[in-house]
């Protein structure tokens, strides 16, 4: 008996061994192969971007820009030991593992002083924590605050809104290859609202382009003139400016306009977009969709159309575009047939635009004109371009208030101006490269949505945890 209870004994640790040797051996195979992939995979360098507005992640028209690099591009780093920004050097190592002509040096700005000279043209200083980008033909200097978008509300504080890394990189890299700032012209004399009074005109030089004023009453259109803007004149054009404008798109020019029901007077302005199928209709815009009315009636978020302008903005992800007390635009049915006219906003079918604006009747009135309405809108003439050929561009956004906006937060009114200026300069790889937004924005839902999901969490719902339980109590009380 105590014979056979030792084999027992023996026979149990034998197997006992065994199990735990082939337990061993197994974990020691694991853990070997958990290390060889590891190995493995660090020789090839992927990551995954998960963040909501792919911060780290380069736009398709950046990866075309460095498909076309083909002189070497240095990327200097203006920062002491252990304080470079760390998303900073992520975005630029996109640039450096994308582009083999593109490298990225550090420099200690406290000693080596006499490298900042070369780069420091007006003797201001160079900011520690900038990026120099040097190219074959120029070099860009990029402050630290200028790779964020930073909003100042009235109290005197800000709060950053927006990575602008990808915007301002990929426009130095396109500046150093060519050299060239286009020369913007804002029209003057009509009591506008001045961009630099807005903040543009830090934001549109930042994108290599150069912004200055013009008074058609005392001069011609400058020959260097690549763009002319008008914004939120209070006065119409006089005959005269109006002849110059048209002189000047009859040659190719390009010319954006933001107006609103203020002007009032619209007929010379009116006679300079009626040459190219558009004209602004006084009033103000209605709005009666709740899914459309951003605060108020006279508030609007539009519809966006499919244009080179708009397409970067269809992200759900981003700020929508607002209008605030909108002046439709209305297409004319007599225009040149080389005329290609494309509405880029357009109200709900249910909005009205009033012109008497004396009457505060909330519902629309028999003398109101009914939506859709066109809120902005791009020309090209002619639509199509061969070889040479000058082709005028227009921009035309029935919305006095829209910039304000912009500089008082809503970024989607800003990169909506930038991305119009860009398309009239036929700059089509800068368009959709523009700050992420860090905002998190309500879900927006119109009223067929609204009826689904309050069915759903009001009555499908409910119902099917009232009936399962339900269910579930008549079988336990039958057992």
């Amino acid at each position: 008996m105590k014979e056979n209870t030792n084999s027992k004994r023996e026979s149990f640790k034998f197997r006992q061994l065994k199990y735990g040797g082939y337990a061993t051996l197994i974990t020691i195979a694991v853990i070997a192969a958990l290390i060889l992939l590891n190995l493995i995979a660090g020789q090839f360098p992927m990551q995954l971007d998960f963040t909501l507005t792919k911060l780290f992640s380069l736009s398709e028209q950046t990866l075309q820009v460095l498909d076309s690099i083909k002189a070497p591009v240095k990327f200097y780093g203006l920062w002491r030991p252990g304080e470079e920004d760390k998303s900073l050097v992520d975005v630029i190592n996109l640039y450096v593992a994308k582009s083999k002509n593109i490298s990225l040096e550090v420099i200690d700005p406290d000693r080596n002083p006499g490298f900042l000279l070369r780069y420091d043209k007006e003797n201001t200083g160079i900011p520690r924590g900038s990026l120099i980008v040097e190219g074959e033909k120029a070099f860009m200097v990029i402050a630290p605050y200028e790779m964020y978008d930073v909003y100042q509300n009235q109290s005197g504080g800000s709060s950053v809104t927006g990575i602008a890394m990808e915007r301002r990189i990929t426009g130095a890299l396109i500046f150093t290859g060519t050299g060239d700032t286009p020369a913007v012209y804002e029209i003057t004399g009509h009591a506008e609202l001045p961009l630099s009074a807005l903040g543009f005109k830090d934001i549109i030089e930042r994108e290599n382009f150069s912004l200055r004023t013009l008074n058609l009453l005392l001069t011609t259109v400058p020959s260097d003139a690549s763009a002319l803007i008008l914004n939120s004149p209070s006065r119409d054009l006089t005959d005269e400016e109006a002849e110059k404008i048209l002189d000047y798109l009859s040659k190719g020019g390009r010319f954006m306009v933001l107006a609103d029901y203020n002007i009032r007077e619209l007929f010379n302005l009116n006679e300079v977009l009626a040459s190219y199928g558009l004209r602004f209709e006084y009033g103000i815009v209605h709005e009666t969709d709740p899914y459309y009315v951003a605060i108020d009636p006279r508030t609007e978020w539009p519809d966006m159309a499919d244009h080179e302008i708009t397409r970067p903005l269809a992200d759900k992800t981003r700020t929508p575009v607002v209008l605030l007390e909108a002046m439709p635009l209305s297409l004319l049915e007599t225009k040149r047939q080389s005329v290609e006219v494309t509405p880029l906003m357009t109200s709900s079918s249910v909005a009205f635009l009033r012109a008497d604006l004396d009457n505060n009747t909330v519902s629309a009135l028999p003398s109101d004109i009914p939506g859709p309405l066109i809120l902005g809108a791009a020309v090209a003439d002619p639509s199509w371009v061969q070889e040479n050929e000058a082709q005028a561009r227009l921009v035309a956004i029935g919305a006095g208030s829209f910039l304000p906006l912009a500089a008082q937060g809503f970024d989607a009114n800003r990169d909506f101006f930038m991305n119009s200026l860009t398309w009239l300069q036929d700059r089509p790889e800068t368009i959709s490269v523009r700050s992420k937004s860090l905002l998190l924005l309500p879900m927006r839902v119109n009223m067929v949505q609204v009826f689904v999901f309050g069915a759903l969490f009001i009555f499908v719902f409910p119902m099917f945890f009232f009936v399962s339980g339900f269910v579930i109590w008549l079988k336990r009380r039958h057992l």
